[in-house]
């Protein structure tokens, strides 16, 4: 993740094991001067993933997230080769 992810969702320093408690300020400069980053999901599902395996943050997302539609055929390839049951299309239409 890069400054402009953590700025808009605080919360994605907490997900990663190795930066939880880093306050915002001082994980955007570590980001930005010593080139550090935040791993949301490195060999594990993603933390912000519902029960129903629905992004809890999808409003605020960080930017390689926004690359995917939700369902699409990208989202569909990198659930299932993290072993994520496939979205399936929202009822409400």
């Amino acid at each position: 993740m890069d400054d402009l992810d953590v700025l808009r969702e605080p919360r994605i320093v907490d997900a990663d094991p190795h930066h939880r408690g880093t306050p915002v300020a001082k994980m955007v400069h570590d980001i930005q001067s010593e080139w550090k980053a935040v791993i949301l999901a490195c060999g594990r599902p993603c933390t912000f993933l519902t029960e129903e395996n629905r992004c809890a943050i999808y409003a605020s997302r960080p930017n390689c997230c926004v690359g995917l539609q939700a369902g699409d055929e990208q989202c569909q390839a990198a659930r299932k080769a993290e072993g994520i049951s496939p979205l399936e299309p929202d009822a409400s239409g």
